[in-house]
């Protein structure tokens, strides 16, 4: 059972029949839609066209909150500018400390 699952994970694997790897890219960012954050980052690790699906910025577009972008007015622009969807949304997640480290608070 497990030479066959690993079989799934890849290209056809040289076998003829179709894997994993074959679902286009844009399909498996679909579905991602629907994943939480930890799910996508697990699955990311199966194949390239999984990591390429959870680069997407539309997956992390779609799991940032609709007023992100007032969230990011916050902050100086030189904190988020060049940053993709995926890294802003790991950008609000971090706690950020205040009160000389006695308190934290996180924007997601």
């Amino acid at each position: 059972m497990g030479a066959s699952l690993s079989n799934l994970t890849e290209n056809g694997s040289g076998n003829g029949r179709p894997g994993l790897g074959d679902i286009p890219e844009n399909c498996v960012a679909c579905v991602f839609m629907y994943l939480n954050p930890p799910e996508i980052c697990n699955l990311a690790r199966l194949n390239r066209a999984f990591r390429g699906a959870a680069s997407s910025d539309a997956v992390w577009e779609s799991k940032l909150p609709s007023n992100y972008h007032h969230l990011l007015d916050l902050l100086p622009p030189q904190n988020y500018d060049g940053l993709s969807k995926k890294d802003i949304f790991a950008f609000l997640a971090r706690s950020v400390p205040f009160d000389d480290g006695n308190k934290a608070c996180r924007f997601l």
